[in-house]
């Protein structure tokens, strides 16, 4: 190594000898070619000047022996060398002294009046011309003399910047030199550190059998962190899984059968939006506790993520999984207290049970589709899985993907149901409500359609088409009707929900007093600052808002009194029986009057009766909306005047009801 080295250095010692070599060599072939170069040019100039000099007075003295022609070639050559004059370093050489220009200015002004001369040979004046030219013989002369102490002068400057790059490559090659012999020293320094770190080595390696003994505990607590949850102390998903697969492994004779239960919490998700993660953390640990206290001691109860746990249990033929499932809803459906909150919250669970042969990939697939079962049940179900749930799940799949492409298609249509004034039996509006005519499936109702498109998030898509294509549609009317838009409650919580009907009112033009939105009841559920920030918007502009089915969801007098509704629509299953049952009548008749008190309109909804009709005009309702007057028709059928032809929807296609609660009239 230290040879290797030394032979290192010796190659930086020569190759930087050799680069002063040749750095003193190319100085010294510089200093044997002088620049010559603005002396020769300007010596060159003064001899041809001295030439046409010669030869125009030779051609006064005896034209025969020099013709004008040899003067003209003279006086060409003349102009030649003038022009190299602008050019280069003797531009430079010229531009330095105002008495060199004039000489050049001089010069050019004799030769061309020369050359005007020559080319009227017969005017030729030869003494005036000499005597021009004999002028400029001491000027020319001392401008060669200035060209010659020019080049002299940045021949010492070049020679004196090649000395100093010559100093400077030399010092260059001695820091090379010095670095190589340092880089040696360093060399042989760190070699005896290497021997000192040997040594060092070997007390080191009698202290591994110690260390060997605390990593083992180290990894042994790393193992238990990667095989459980840091929040609620449970197995993870990857302990989940080992379990599962040695359960289903194991040999035929030693295979119990299993429930396999997966949970997902209903309701945490409000819980971590309105009161925070720490909540949700603190609400997660006591689900863990209660699940483990809930189960037998054989029973393996693991989080898998989020809000979701996974249990796996003996179950057979049985039933006793779907038993715990119901047992666990009622015991996690239990209220808790969280740092002095009571907070109550669901789970819905679906159970899969092992048979013969089965995979753990498929067991976790049926127990995935028991679940997805489950919670489109409602909150708080548990579902068993059944083998038809994969033609259901493919059913949906299909479902949906037709729903997704129904409007790109002009599937989907606006059909209008008019309502009348009480009073006078006239069309005061319309309410949009949306119709799906699929080439296969025929005409879908809204109640099937509808949730899907909630769950999938195509209702924001759908219900900006439709509220689109309303606007549109009653600016063609040549009466100032209002019209009717149903906003679902996943819609209204969009925070794009007011920049969209901003841009469909601008787009058709519509006055915004003549748009009114029907919300539901279950939007008052999050009765929030933000719920009511939107509300107040939405008046701000001149909308009107409608409570769609009142008397069927989840309101109070309380805040009703707090949000700006106009209208309320009594639901059509009051409306059913209002002739018939008191109850009915007197519920009907409480909504009117506490409507006309909170000063809001009302409006009967599914009134098919005339004895209907009567009754409600009777008790003061405002307005009515039913087959009586009218099913919802495609605009085209309306049979109303126009201020001109309807143009095709802002998307193209039919359209869908403000992602309207599900509606079929």
């Amino acid at each position: 190594m230290k040879r290797l080295l030394a032979i290192i250095v010796c190659c930086f010692i020569l190759a930087t000898g050799y680069i002063a070599y040749v750095i003193a060599e190319r100085q010294a072939a510089l200093q044997k070619v002088a620049r010559y170069n603005e002396a020769w040019t300007v010596s060159q100039t003064l001899a041809e000047f001295m030439r046409l000099e010669h030869r125009l007075a030779s051609h006064g003295l005896d034209p025969a022996m020099v013709d004008l022609e040899e003067v003209r070639l003279r006086l060409d050559f003349m102009f030649s060398r003038l022009d190299t004059f602008e050019q280069g370093t003797l531009r430079e050489f010229i531009g330095s002294d105002e008495h060199h220009q004039q000489v050049l200015r001089t010069l050019r002004t004799t030769l061309e009046a020369l050359d005007r001369d020559l080319m009227r040979s017969e005017h030729l004046d030869l003494a005036r011309h000499l005597a021009s030219l004999a002028a400029l013989d001491g000027p020319m002369t001392r401008l060669a003399s200035a060209a010659a102490e020019f080049g002299t002068s940045r021949i010492d400057q070049d020679q004196g910047h090649l000395i100093r790059l010559h100093l400077i490559y030399t010092a260059l090659a001695a820091g090379l030199i010095t670095c190589g012999i340092a880089l040696l020293i360093l060399l042989l320094h760190h070699n005896r550190l290497l021997n000192k770190a040997h040594k060092g080595m070997r007390r080191l390696t009698e202290n591994l059998q110690e260390a060997s003994d605390e990593l083992q505990a180290h990894n042994h607590r790393l193992t238990h962190v990667a095989h459980h949850d840091s929040l609620t102390g449970l197995p993870n998903r990857i302990q989940f899984r080992e379990r599962l697969d040695e359960i289903l492994d194991a040999p035929g004779n030693s295979r119990h059968p299993i429930a396999l239960l997966f949970l997902d919490l209903d309701g945490f998700k409000d819980v971590n939006d309105t009161l925070g993660h720490d909540v949700g953390d603190a609400l997660l640990k006591a689900v863990a506790e209660r699940l483990q206290a809930a189960l037998d001691g054989s029973d393996f109860v693991c989080r898998l993520g989020g809000d979701e746990f996974a249990i796996l249990t003996s179950g057979g033929e049985d039933g006793r999984g779907l038993d715990v499932a119901r047992r666990l809803i009622e015991d996690v459906g239990t209220p808790y207290s969280v740092n002095g909150r009571e907070i109550q919250i669901g789970t819905s669970i679906g159970v899969a049970v092992s048979d013969d042969g089965v995979a753990p990939d498929d067991i976790l697939k049926q127990a995935d589709l028991a679940l997805y079962e489950a919670k489109a049940s409602g909150r708080g179900k548990a579902s068993l899985f059944r083998p038809a749930m994969f033609t259901e799940l493919q059913d949906r799949k299909s479902f949906e993907t037709d729903l997704r492409e129904a409007l790109a298609k002009g599937e989907m249509q606006l059909h209008y149901q008019p309502q009348v004034s009480a009073v006078s039996r006239e069309v005061e509006g319309y309410e949009a409500l949306l119709r799906w005519n699929h080439p296969l499936r025929g005409q879908v109702s809204p109640a099937l359609f509808i949730p899907v498109a909630e769950q999938a998030g195509m209702i924001h898509e759908l219900g900006d088409w439709a509220l689109r294509t309303a606007c549109h549609e009653a600016t063609t009317w040549e009466r100032p009707l209002r019209i009717a838009v149903n906003l679902s409650p996943v819609q209204f919580h969009s925070k794009a929900l007011l920049a969209n009907i901003l841009e469909a009112l601008r787009q058709s033009g519509l006055d915004p007093e003549r748009l009114e939105l029907e919300i539901t009841e279950s939007v008052l559920l999050d009765a929030s600052e933000r719920t009511l920030t939107t509300l107040n918007s939405l008046k701000e502009i001149g909308v009107n808002i409608a409570m769609d089915d009142f008397g069927t969801g989840y309101s109070s007098l309380g805040k009703l009194r707090s949000f700006p509704f106009d209208k309320l629509k009594i639901d059509r299953s009051f409306i059913r029986d209002i002739a018939r049952q008191a109850d009915a009548l007197s519920i009907v008749t409480l909504v009117i009057g506490m409507a006309k008190g909170l000063g809001m309109t009302t409006t009967a909804e599914g009134v098919e009766t005339e004895e209907q009709y009567q009754c409600l005009r009777q008790l003061g309702c405002d307005q009515i909306q039913g087959y009586l007057f009218g099913a919802a028709q495609p605009s085209d059928d309306l049979g109303i005047s126009r201020r001109r032809p309807i143009g095709q929807s802002a998307a193209g296609g039919a359209l869908p009801a403000a992602a309207a609660t599900p509606r079929v009239a």
